[in-house]
């Protein structure tokens, strides 16, 4: 039986070290953001600051970016066996998430030092690789940088390139990326196993989260019709294929959403009946999805604390830590009102 013990007495340290409500209450109500700024110069996130004085936003955005990758790099180090196993599973997903965030970002002729930034190295890919993907000229040397690897990423990469030539279109890459991690991902777990259940159940929330996004953006995106049923990835609950080819069908966002507005998907997500005509948006509907997947993670993290699901929901806990902090900055700098930053910032 896989020892939980030490890991997780360290998880509970690192969980104390999480912003508190009264924190984000001092946050919200500052007038600028040089006193946000000053604030987070102030607090955990100062190892990665060399100089509080001199710290604009994007030193600071680059500290909390910084700061969970070093978190989560920290997590997998520690871990052993099965632990590190699974762990090498559920942080994958920073490995797709970089590739994505590289491939768009050479799409639009954007410089290594635009690209490197927005990057979370923690997975199977270091700083160094990253940054040696983000020198590639185009699409076709990321895919071959990645084969020379030997990661599975580069020939999906590959595979996609005609569609993208075809299309101009990035996002139809993206979306063999996501299918491919998920699949492969879900293959390596073994259900009758707990700790491999609890890991399948969060993969399985956020495959829901993707075909949901996914038949919403072909609603927007015609041209992406033609490759529908191959963006579907199986391995979800409350949003079967059935479902999926149902909205893609629709005409408008707001027809999809009324789709979904069932109760088992309500259920899911921890979703209202009103939240689905409050949603005006992909990235809003998107938000929503995250946070229900977040409610989960903790509540998942509550069954066995002497299991891997403390580590889930320590995990989702930071990234959504590191969001609001972000949204948080960016709000101040535009002056929004604290109402509305009240709205958009997650506390669990």
């Amino acid at each position: 039986m896989t020892d939980y013990s030490y890991i997780n007495a360290r998880i509970r340290g690192m969980k104390g070290r999480l912003f508190k409500t009264s924190e984000y209450e001092e946050l919200f109500i500052m007038h600028d953001l040089s006193s946000v700024i000053l604030f987070l110069s102030n607090s955990t996130y100062s190892r990665f600051i060399l100089s509080a004085e001199k710290a604009g936003i994007n030193e600071i955005e680059e500290a909390l970016r910084r700061d969970l990758s070093d978190t989560l790099k920290k997590i997998y180090n520690i871990a052993e066996g099965d632990i590190k196993r699974l762990l090498e599973i559920l942080l994958g997903r920073w490995d797709v998430y970089n590739v994505k965030t590289i491939l768009r970002g050479r799409h639009i002729n954007r410089t290594s030092e635009d690209i490197m930034p927005l990057l979370i190295a923690t997975g199977a890919l270091s700083e160094s690789l990253l940054k040696e993907l983000c020198l590639q000229e185009d699409i076709k040397g990321i895919a071959d940088l990645l084969i020379t690897w030997r990661s599975p990423y580069g020939y999906v990469i590959q595979e996609g390139i005609k569609e993208y030539k075809e299309s101009n279109d990035i996002s139809s890459i993206e979306l063999r990326l996501d299918k491919f991690y998920y699949t492969d991902s879900l293959k390596r777990l073994n259900k009758n196993r707990e700790a491999d259940y609890y890991v399948y159940t969060m993969l399985s929330y956020q495959i829901d989260m993707l075909n949901v996004i996914t038949s919403l953006r072909i609603l927007k995106e015609e041209r992406l019709k033609i490759y529908a049923d191959e963006y579907f990835i199986e391995g979800g609950d409350a949003f079967s294929k059935e479902l999926y080819k149902k909205v893609i069908s629709e005409k408008g966002l707001d027809a999809g959403l009324g789709l979904l507005n069932t109760i088992k998907f309500r259920r899911r997500f921890k979703f209202t009946k009103e939240v689905f005509f409050e949603i005006t948006g992909l990235p809003e509907m998107e938000r929503r999805l995250e946070m229900g997947i977040l409610k989960n993670a903790i509540s998942l993290s509550f069954k066995d604390p002497l299991n891997i699901s403390l580590i889930i929901g320590y995990i989702w806990k930071k990234i959504n830590e590191v969001i609001n902090l972000r949204l948080i900055l960016r709000g101040k700098l535009v002056e929004m009102p604290e109402s509305r930053l009240r709205e958009m910032v997650v506390l669990i």
